[in-house]
């Protein structure tokens, strides 16, 4: 009896053993491009739907060359990179003496001021607006016709003004005054590099900060104040702009992915809208398609081809046949000819969809419609990987049902707060037929079943041997 035992006992740790691979199981699909890296970064296109069974991959692996999980994240396809545009206005400045007075402030409205190289000259009598030891600079922005985000000082470098602290207000009357905050300004190169680059052609080591950032509104002021506190002595002040920086994308949204799938004339030809309704039934063309796969689609065209048409459109879905059908969209579309184009209402913006069926409902007049085309779209994803030293490396569809949650917390601490650069590279499709994967998921697992044949085999005998035991126990009791 011992020996049946440790024969069960030994097929149900085998059986177990089997399983648990059988379970952990995944196909590869894909391999990752040549590429040495740590961080790798792939775009992922709508054809992994087709291995996937989840809209949301949640059975997708990434494999290394021992067939070992890695760490990966699944992340929206960026934009493209951000880029900034900066508008620079040269502005009009005055050098006002400590006695000028509103009055003769507004006398600014009609002075003259030219530029000339890297000076703005004044073409004024009134020694107070041209002061040679000012009490503040006096900035014209009232011809600037766009929003300030920050201002560029120049200035004749000199030991007694290599550091500049400056208090900036800003008016709408010459007497009302609004402070905008205070700012240092530096400017320094190192001691004899100017005659040394006149005579040996060195670059002069320059360190330089003249920027004072700001946030003006177009038209809100018309002149600024800008007071030295330190640093005025002998100050000479060759020019200030105004700059407005404008951070935009080159490419503001993505492309999106896009194929099509060709539909079959339809059974029912009366409109599902008003199935429930036994007093009116609605004659239709009607049309359905089969998805060979679950990708989340945002948005759907439909292509009508050459035929005219503009009226009422039903578009209906379902994951599976047994499923009721659900109302996708209800409106109007139009396809016609405009010129020598043809034109089409836009894309219908729809929510993330994955569903396998679909039927599409226009007017009975489009009965001699050849079968239109649905149109699908979405937004790439990008498949970052962190690797390691053993390639090569797969894309893979794992058997197993639930989300792995341990990978999106690995890698995130591997990532941490860091910035890694992301190499890009390709992925290269292997000889798997999406049949396949439906034929070894429906496929009898004989290692499951022998796991619990064995499972049930070593209750049974435990049972058997804890009646024995019992018995032998009771018969103890009743000789003593």
């Amino acid at each position: 009896m011992n020996k049946i035992l440790l024969a069960i006992l030994a097929l149900f740790f085998t059986g177990n053993i089997s399983a648990a691979t059988a379970t952990q199981s995944a196909t590869p699909i894909y391999q990752l491009g040549n590429i040495e890296a740590t961080f790798i970064q792939v775009p992922l296109t709508y054809e992994i739907y087709r291995y996937a069974r989840y809209s949301d991959l949640r059975d997708l692996r990434v494999l290394d060359g021992e067939h070992n999980p890695l760490p990966y994240q699944l992340v929206s396809v960026n934009p493209g990179t951000p880029e900034t545009k900066i508008i620079t206005n040269t502005l009009a400045f005055f050098p006002v003496a400590v006695d000028a007075t509103p009055d003769t402030l507004r006398k600014l409205y009609t002075s003259q001021t030219r530029v000339s190289g890297d000076r703005i000259q004044i073409a004024t009598s009134d020694h107070l607006l041209d002061s040679e030891n000012p009490e503040f600079y006096l900035i014209d922005i009232s011809k600037v016709d766009h929003a300030i985000t920050s201002l560029s000082i120049d200035w004749e470098e000199q030991a007694a003004n290599q550091y500049l602290e400056i208090e900036l207000e800003a008016t709408r009357n010459l007497q009302d005054w609004f402070s905008l905050g205070r700012a240092t300004l530096v400017q320094l190169s190192q001691p004899g590099e100017q005659e040394q680059q006149s005579q040996h052609g060195k670059k002069i080591q320059q360190l330089k900060h003249n920027q004072i950032n700001v946030d003006i509104a177009k038209k809100d002021y018309e002149f600024l104040r800008l007071k030295i506190v330190r640093g005025a002595e002998q100050l000479h002040i060759t020019r200030i702009e105004a700059q407005h920086r404008i951070k935009y994308s080159s490419d503001q949204k993505a492309k999106g992915e896009t194929w099509n799938i060709s539909g079959q004339l339809a059974q029912v030809q009366t409109s599902l809208y008003f199935a429930n309704s036994r007093s009116t039934i609605q004659s239709v063309s009607a049309w359905e398609f089969i998805r060979n796969e679950v990708t989340p689609v945002e948005s759907l065209s439909i292509n009508l081809g050459s035929n005219i048409y503009g009226d009422l459109i039903n578009i209906f879905s379902r994951n599976t046949e047994k499923q009721d059908w659900r109302m996708v969209y209800q409106g109007v579309w139009f396809n016609a000819q405009v010129g020598e184009a043809w034109r089409s209402s836009e894309a219908i913006k729809i929510y993330p969809n994955g569903d396998k069926f679909w039927r599409v409902e226009l007017n009975e007049s489009a009965k001699d419609f050849q079968a239109p085309a649905l149109v699908f779209s979405w937004q790439p994803l990008q498949l970052q990987v962190v690797t390691n030293n053993k390639p090569p490396f797969s894309v893979a569809v794992s058997n197993e049902y639930n989300i792995d949650k341990n990978n999106a917390q690995v890698f995130r601490q591997i990532v941490g707060a860091s910035s890694p650069k992301w190499i890009s590279t390709h992925l290269i499709k292997l000889n798997v037929q999406p049949e396949a994967l439906v034929a070894e998921e429906t496929k009898v697992d004989w290692k499951r079943l022998i796991f619990w044949a064995a499972l049930v085999a070593a209750v049974i005998v435990l049972l058997i041997f804890s009646l024995k035991l019992f018995k032998q126990l009771k018969v103890s009791d009743i000789r003593e």
